[in-house]
Order: C-alpha cells, then sequence, then structure tokens
C-alpha cells in the first residue's frame, strides 16, 4: 500500500451505520402495526377500562340478540333479570379470562381456526354459565345457543372494531 494513500473508512463502521438506519426505517413503519397486536383481543389498553367496556358492550348486545331472537319468534332462554345481570357478568370474566390464556398459549392456532374456536368456547363457556345458574339463566335449547352465539359474537365483532379504532384515534374506513 502506498503510504500516500489513506485508508477512507472502516468498512464496518460504514455496515454498522446502515444497519441502523435500516432499523429506525422499519421502526417507523411498523408503527401503527405495534397498534394492532395488543389491541387485537383487548378493547382499551388499560384493562380495567377494558372489562368495563367488555361488560357493557356483552350486556348490551346479548339484551339486542336476545330481543331480535324474541322478536322473531324465537325464544332461546328462559331468563330472570338477576340471573340475565349475573350470566353475563359470570361470561364476560369467564371469556375473559379463557381468552387471555388461549391469546398466550394457542395464538396460531386461533388464527388458522378464522375465529370458529372462539365461537366454539363462547358456546362452552354460555353452557357452563347455564349450568352453574339453576335459575333465572338457562337456554332453552343447545340449538337456541347456538344461535344466539353465532349472532353474539358477529355482531361484537363489528361493535369491538369500531370501539378500538376509536379509542386509537384512528379514521373509521369503510372501504377504499
Amino acid at each position: 500500500m502506498n503510504q500516500d494513500q489513506k485508508p477512507d473508512k472502516d468498512p464496518k463502521k460504514d455496515e454498522e451505520e446502515e444497519l441502523k438506519a435500516l432499523l429506525e426505517a422499519l421502526k417507523q413503519q411498523q408503527g401503527p402495526r405495534r397498534v394492532a397486536i395488543p389491541m387485537g383481543f383487548l378493547l382499551h389498553r388499560n384493562f380495567m377500562v377494558h372489562m368495563a367496556l367488555s361488560f357493557v358492550v356483552n350486556y348490551l348486545l346479548s339484551a339486542g340478540v336476545f330481543g331480535l331472537l324474541s322478536g322473531l319468534g324465537f325464544t332461546v332462554l328462559n331468563m330472570t333479570f338477576v340471573g340475565y345481570i349475573l350470566g353475563i357478568m359470570l361470561f364476560t370474566l369467564a371469556e375473559n379470562f379463557v381468552k387471555i390464556l388461549m391469546f398466550r398459549y394457542m395464538a396460531k392456532l386461533m388464527l388458522y381456526s378464522m375465529g370458529l374456536l372462539s365461537i366454539m368456547v363462547q358456546i362452552i363457556i354460555f353452557y357452563a354459565v347455564d349450568l352453574i345458574l339453576i335459575e333465572g339463566f338457562h337456554f332453552i335449547t343447545i340449538e337456541g345457543l347456538i344461535l344466539f352465539a353465532f349472532i353474539f359474537t358477529f355482531l361484537r365483532l363489528i361493535l369491538s372494531v369500531y370501539i378500538r379504532l376509536w379509542f386509537s384515534n384512528e379514521k373509521i374506513v369503510f372501504w377504499r
């Protein structure tokens, strides 16, 4: 090597700088996507707010679905006011506990099932609540329970998406 020529730069430092720049660019691109992962199940980042919202959403939607089905001539549930309050409260607590465990240990299976596993778990939880509460919350038939669970899940999915979008301050777009 000629003494007049000096090495321009260390090639390792150039590579490190490029990698740092790429990592920063990647972090900036993934900003909105990082919100979607924790919000996939939760309605709010604060768990207590999530639980309060879950109670309210479950009470309102279950009452709406029971009313809709009874208006169409399908009586799916024998209930009293206190039994209804206790039943939905037990359902909400059990569902949140079970779904946390499922997202923790069976996330891939839940994704691969495209929501069917979640509906099956809801049917099992509603059936268990029906068995636990002797009076005031009793599904008349298993078909009524399944029909209620499918309609309830579908409507709650739509409402929960809008609640998550509202709390994340993103624009709600119907289609692009």
